[in-house]
């Protein structure tokens, strides 16, 4: 966090803006010199709450509210419960030390979400109705004991949730569980989940996953592209370690592009089709090679091209900030091997242009 921005939040806290409909570019948007290009989940975990004071004064008050709050108070209250799960109480205090920017009182929220816990406490959750709601899916054919939901709970919960097992919500469920086993949840992974979205039957825990899943897809929320891709890539980040298997330390191809499809959507964008089919190119060159010496059957057998945890993460900085034409694309930068081979494919086979001088921002692309 640069120390332009801190000065910058320094001079807001404590100033309230009255009756304004809409806020300023200084109050409401994220300067430039804030958001890093490759959306550094640093900028979250930056220590700048020596500028804000840990006392409410009351501000969760509705009597106060309408004094010290914009009219659209209601919208942007919403958007912060929604993204955050914090009871409205806690918003609201969230929000009016932020002077009500949103994105200021997010950051502070995410490097301390108990600022505010002395004075106005989340609600409470009933561990119990939570262990009732967890026991209704434990079944006896998955043989894991009555402390772990295995694969058939877990179908009769999507069932009840509506959710196909390709459905982005589900990877969300297991994300905000922590789930560390693809199709199981143990119970401490259900508890934590559960408070963390505040629900406790499938009604309330179908709302927060669902809220969550549209904000993603939500051109008009007031949640800026900047926070808005940053819950999307700690997502991201989490179905590589979710998706691989406990053993490996890679991806298989088949299991990323199936990743990349629940997370990205299956109306792929041009560069990821390209991408999907260089890597499926890849693979079907490398069993080529293979078969000479071990015949066909048996290079088929064995899975070929690999994505690291490195290639996983970097490909969400290349797929989101890249110019559609990857004429902003920086030879020289630190990019694993495959991308890099990627983009000369694109250069020599698809009639990519070269690349630009050096220097040149990245365009930031949206896939919400």
């Amino acid at each position: 966090m640069s120390t332009r921005l801190k000065a910058d939040q320094k001079s807001k806290v404590g100033k309230r803006k009255q009756d304004s409909e809409e806020m300023s570019d200084v109050e409401f948007g994220v300067k430039k010199s804030r958001v890093p290009q490759n959306y550094d989940n640093s900028v979250v975990g930056g220590n700048h709450l020596s500028c804000a004071s840990s006392s409410s004064q009351g501000l969760a008050q509705s009597t106060n509210l309408s004094k010290m709050s914009p009219k659209n108070y209601e919208t942007i209250l919403r958007q912060f419960v929604q993204w955050t799960q914090a009871a409205e109480p806690v918003a609201v205090n969230f929000l009016a030390k932020a002077n009500w920017n949103i994105e200021y009182a997010m950051t502070l929220y995410f490097d301390n979400p108990n600022l505010f816990s002395g004075s106005a406490a989340q609600p409470s959750v009933d561990v119990s109705k939570n262990e009732r709601f967890f026991n209704q899916y434990i079944h006896t054919e998955d043989g894991l004991g009555d402390k772990r939901i295995g694969p058939n709970g877990v179908q009769k919960l999507l069932g009840e949730l509506g959710y196909s097992p390709t459905d982005r919500r589900v990877l969300i469920l297991a994300w905000k569980c922590n789930a560390q086993t693809q199709c199981e949840f143990s119970l401490k992974e259900w508890l934590d989940g559960m408070t963390t979205l505040h629900a406790d039957s499938v009604q309330t825990l179908r709302q927060r996953i669902d809220s969550l899943d549209a904000e993603l897809h939500s051109d008009k929320s007031k949640v800026s592209k900047f926070f808005k891709a940053n819950y999307f890539r700690e997502l991201y980040l989490f179905a590589f370690s979710y998706g691989k298997a406990a053993a490996s330390r890679s991806l298989d191809l088949e299991t990323s592009i199936l990743y990349w499809d629940v997370l990205f959507g299956n109306n792929r964008s041009t560069l990821m089709s390209q991408w999907i089919d260089f890597l499926r190119e890849q693979e079907r060159q490398a069993v080529t090679r293979l078969a000479l010496d071990v015949g066909q059957a048996n290079a088929a057998k064995i899975k070929h091209v690999w994505i690291t945890r490195d290639t996983w993460n970097l490909f969400w900085d290349f797929i989101v900030l890249s110019r559609a034409d990857l004429s902003d694309y920086d030879d020289e930068g630190a990019w694993p091997v495959l991308i890099d081979q990627f983009v000369d494919h694109c250069r020599s086979s698809l009639n990519y242009p070269t690349p630009q001088p050096a220097g040149q921002p990245m365009e930031q692309r949206s896939y919400y």
